[in-house]
């Protein structure tokens, strides 16, 4: 009998993780063209980290931040594409009861939603540390739900049978999600919350424990996912182990860069950016009923 997990989806039923078939299809192959990036980002933000100046050295030259450009860019690479996976996800929740499911649209949900509020609020005036905060508390979050539906698949966790405990466990998912983020954005706009980022000094403490402990998570649950792809061969996984990886790498830049605009910043930018197209390529290979 071939290899089954139980949080993995039936392969008729439309969402992200298939469940594998008892055999493999022999022919796939990983895509190289969609694996390169992920060296090559952190090799370019190895580079610019030895090769530029320090924050008080770095030229307004080597700074790009026109107002607006970033929070369109994140709308349409990480808000749109995560609100595609969260319903998506949702969908497939409702169809075959896999937990999993949920804790991805419920991820993908928390981050497409903190990431356009965040976003578009920095250009605020006064705003900055607020849209930062939101942004940073949201990767968090949806990271904590990655990891933890990454632990689930793996350890065979079981599925809801039950339809109408189905529908009413993923309206408490989502407007849970929807509900503490927007609590989060009352509180960093009415400074409830420390500061994270300070005009003049920099991130502070806070957010580097915030964005590390994302960006670790993120690592975990793209290894979780990765194992699981080359376990099963199956085409989404791949690209959603492709995904979570950029969007490490993309929050491991903030580390290194030397002011908001400069090359770091926007390497790791592009890594996010590139790491939403590849969930929408999973989104797409699911609908197209693909494994």
């Amino acid at each position: 009998m071939g290899k089954t997990n139980k949080s993995i989806p039936e392969p008729e039923t439309t969402g992200y993780i298939p469940r594998p078939a008892g055999t493999l299809p022999s022919g796939w192959r990983p895509s190289l063209v969609g694996a390169v990036p992920l060296p090559v980002f952190i090799g370019l933000i190895t580079v610019f980290d030895i090769i530029l100046p320090g924050p008080a050295q770095l030229g307004s030259g080597l700074r790009f931040e026109p107002a607006y450009l970033n929070a369109i860019l994140y709308t349409v690479f990480i808000s749109i594409t995560s609100f595609l996976v969260a319903y998506i996800s949702l969908k497939s929740y409702t169809q075959t009861g896999s937990v999993v499911l949920l804790l991805l649209g419920s991820a993908a949900l928390a981050w497409g939603s903190t990431t356009i509020v965040g976003t578009w609020l920095a250009n605020f005036p006064g705003m900055l540390n607020a849209g930062i905060t939101i942004v940073n508390t949201g990767g968090l979050v949806a990271s904590i739900f990655h990891v933890t539906s990454g632990s689930l698949t793996s350890t065979n966790a079981s599925s809801e049978s039950r339809p109408k405990i189905r529908k009413s466990l993923s309206l408490l998912a989502y407007m849970g999600v929807l509900s503490s983020m927007a609590f989060l954005t009352l509180s960093s706009i009415e400074g409830l919350v420390p500061p994270f980022f300070v005009l003049g000094v920099g991130q502070t403490p806070l957010r580097v424990a915030v964005v590390g402990s994302s960006a670790a998570l993120f690592a975990v649950s793209s290894l979780l996912f990765g194992r699981l792809c080359f376990s099963y061969r199956s085409r989404i996984l791949y690209w959603y182990f492709l995904a979570l990886g950029m969007t490490s790498v993309g929050l491991l830049a903030i580390f290194f860069g030397r002011a908001p605009g400069d090359p770091i910043s926007w390497t790791g930018r592009v890594a996010q950016f590139l790491g939403g197209v590849y969930f929408l390529i999973a989104v797409r290979s699911a609908v197209l009923g693909d494994r």
